[in-house]
C-alpha cells in the first residue's frame, strides 16, 4: 500500500542530561554495592516473570560465565524484589526491586559493568538506550530494534538469537578487558547523544515538516 511513498522512522529522544555517567565508586556506594566484583545489571518492567524479558537464558548464560570467570561477580536486578524461593545460584543476586525515580535507575545503571537484555523480542527498549546514555555497554540478542541502538562490539554486543553460548561470550569479551570496557563505555555515551538525544529528535521532525512543506 504504501511501496510509492517516503518513509521515516524518528527514534524517541532521551534526556541525556538527566541519563548521564555517574562516578562508578560513588553509584555503588550509595546503593551498597561492592566495590570489588564485576556487577551485571538487568532490568525492566516484570524482568523475572515476563517470558519475553529472557530471564531464564540470562541465568544460564551466567552460570556458563561463573565457571570461566576468575573474578567473582554479582548480579543486579531492577524491576523486581527477590522470589520467596530464588533460584539456587553460584553467584549472589542484588535485587533492587521497583525504581521509581530517574536518579535511581541512573544509579543503577553506573554502577554496572555491563547491561544484559536477554528479550526474545522487543522494539527500542528504553532500558538499553538509558544503559548507553550512562556509558554502560549492552548486550543483547540480535533481534527487533537492538542494532537500532547497539553496534557489535562498537558500544555492546549483539548474541545470535537465541544462544546461551553466545550471550556467555558477549559478557564475557566485554568484562575481559578494562581499556576495552573503557572504550565501550565511551562510545555508548557517544551513541546516545549523536543519535537518540531530545535535540536529535527534535531536529529529525523539525527537517521531515520542511519537507513536507516543501520549505
Amino acid at each position: 500500500l504504501f511501496h510509492n511513498l517516503q518513509i521515516k522512522v524518528i527514534s524517541n529522544g532521551l534526556d541525556t542530561q538527566c541519563y548521564k555517567p555517574i562516578e562508578k565508586k560513588l553509584a555503588r556506594d550509595l546503593l551498597n554495592l561492592p566495590q570489588d566484583k564485576p556487577l551485571i545489571l538487568f532490568g525492566a518492567m516484570n524482568p523475572t516473570s515476563s517470558p519475553r524479558k529472557g530471564f531464564p537464558l540470562l541465568l544460564s548464560a551466567l552460570e556458563k560465565l561463573s565457571l570461566i570467570q576468575k573474578d567473582p561477580m554479582e548480579l543486579i536486578v531492577f524491576g523486581a524484589s527477590e522470589p520467596a524461593n530464588p533460584p539456587d545460584l553460584r553467584f549472589k543476586v542484588n535485587y533492587l526491586g521497583r525504581l521509581n525515580d530517574h536518579v535511581s535507575m541512573v544509579l543503577a545503571y553506573s554502577a554496572a559493568d555491563i547491561f544484559v537484555a536477554p528479550s526474545l523480542e522487543d522494539n527500542l527498549p528504553n532500558t538499553v538506550m538509558e544503559s548507553l546514555a550512562c556509558g554502560t555497554p549492552c548486550v543483547a540478542f540480535n533481534i527487533g530494534g537492538m542494532p537500532d541502538m547497539i553496534e557489535h562490539e562498537i558500544n555492546g554486543y549483539l548474541a545470535n538469537p537465541f544462544s546461551v553460548d553466545e550471550l556467555t561470550h558477549g559478557i564475557l569479551w566485554i568484562l575481559d578487558k578494562s581499556e576495552r570496557k573503557d572504550l565501550l563505555s565511551q562510545n555508548a555515551r557517544k551513541t546516545v547523544e549523536e543519535k537518540f538525544s531530545l535535540k536529535h529528535q527534535a531536529t529529525k521532525y523539525l527537517e521531515l515538516y520542511q519537507d513536507i512543506l516543501g520549505l
